[in-house]
């Protein structure tokens, strides 16, 4: 498999932040798996739940949470990712705050 690209590693560190305070919201538990890559903690809840009602709720917080996210600054996501286990250090999450602020003003620039 070929190396990620920054925006799906990106993407795929808020999604396992965004997932893992989904799932501790609804009641339920994970464990971060100790040999972490990018999206493991929402592949191997998903994959290890059976209870479809539950995983829609959750599913559901956790794309509104990671739309959230997508706009903090780096002292906060370096917070939530250290919260719910999520190897996330200061300056990757400068990275990634880096990232969605150029995204967005990238977006707003095409859109005047």
């Amino acid at each position: 498999m070929a190396d990620m690209t920054e925006n799906q590693m990106f993407n795929l560190l808020l999604a396992d932040i965004s997932m893992a305070a989904a799932i501790s919201t609804a009641g339920s538990s994970f464990s971060a798996p100790a040999n972490y890559a990018p999206g493991a903690i929402r592949d191997t809840w998903l994959a290890d739940v059976s209870d479809e009602v539950l995983k829609r709720r959750v599913l559901a917080l956790a794309n509104a949470g990671l739309a959230s996210l997508q706009g903090v600054d780096a002292e906060q996501l370096l917070r939530a990712a250290k919260r719910y286990g999520v190897p996330v250090d200061a300056a990757l999450a400068d990275r990634i705050v880096e990232f969605f602020t150029d995204k967005r003003q990238a977006l707003l620039r095409y859109r005047r």
